[in-house]
């Protein structure tokens, strides 16, 4: 993907043609800037895998992009589109924290890859071009569906 890509400027532009267009650089790298309409939801790398297939399988998706790092029990990056309804509750928000999973809110980074090797921050799942991002409710239904029994009903308000 990034082959051609000498500057952190070349590799936000790659992203941007990817249909992701709050991509910014900073520090001589680059993010994505979580939006209404954009953001994430990172989990642990225990819980990402059975996460990733769920979608795979059940909602028979093709595309889930998906962001880490290669550090010990370094956390799975979702990146998801906005919700379509009501937000979640803020005790379910609280019992997700709880067990390792936050949802990344508009104003906050998400860093990307800055090249195809796995030495950095990399893709497990790259997004696709023209394809849609997983709602945030269905991640987050997934999760809650894993993490059964949570300290507070995985609900929306």
């Amino acid at each position: 993907m990034f082959e051609s890509c000498h500057t952190a400027s070349e590799v936000a532009i790659v992203y941007r043609r990817m249909g992701f267009p709050t991509v910014a650089c900073d520090f001589d790298r680059v993010s994505l800037i979580a939006t209404p309409a954009l953001g994430a939801v990172v989990m642990s790398r225990a819980l990402g895998p059975r996460i990733w297939t769920r979608l795979m399988t059940d909602h028979e998706r093709s595309s889930a992009p998906i962001v880490t790092y290669p550090r010990p029990n370094a956390d799975w990056v979702f990146i998801v589109t906005a919700n379509r309804g009501r937000p979640f509750a803020r005790s379910t928000r609280d019992a997700l924290a709880a067990r390792g999973v936050r949802i990344l809110d508009a104003g906050q980074r998400i860093w990307l890859p800055m090249s195809d090797h796995a030495t950095g921050w990399h893709w497990v799942s790259p997004p696709i071009k023209g394809m849609p991002l997983p709602l945030r409710s269905t991640v987050l239904a997934l999760v809650c569906e894993q993490l059964r029994p949570l300290p507070a009903r995985c609900e929306s308000r």
